[in-house]
């Protein structure tokens, strides 16, 4: 069942609901799979780097590069929904500092920027 879920997470370019994958393992294996099973399987990729949560969207995409532990930014398309990964630790970084410096522990920043991308505008 994780690699059914993994397979449809990959083969969109695009963030994805778990309702989503749910749909279409159930195509590929001929019978229904629920949500909730798609939910902790996603949860799990999530916890090991596998794949990254979208929080504006509730939705889920394949990690590019789950050997690396950096805090990622997604740019976002409103109008098609693509999103586009970017790092800059930097800015990260400077972000985990001042919430350190305010008193926050075991801080993990979650950046995302909505526009148009370059197809769309």
């Amino acid at each position: 069942m994780r690699a059914a879920v993994f397979g449809a997470l990959t083969a969109v370019e695009r963030p994805v609901s778990a309702y989503d994958v749910a749909e279409s393992v159930s195509k590929s294996q001929g019978r229904r799979v629920a949500a909730n099973s798609v939910y902790r399987i996603l949860d799990l990729f999530v916890r090991t780097n596998l794949a990254r949560r979208i929080e504006s969207a509730n939705a889920y995409i394949a990690n590019p590069h789950p050997g690396c532990q950096h805090d990622c930014i997604f740019l976002i398309c409103d109008c098609c929904g693509k999103a586009v990964h970017i790092d800059d630790d930097a800015l990260t970084g400077a972000l985990v500092g001042a919430a350190r410096a305010a008193g926050f522990a075991d801080v993990r920043p979650v950046v995302e920027l909505r526009g148009n991308c370059s197809d769309c505008s």
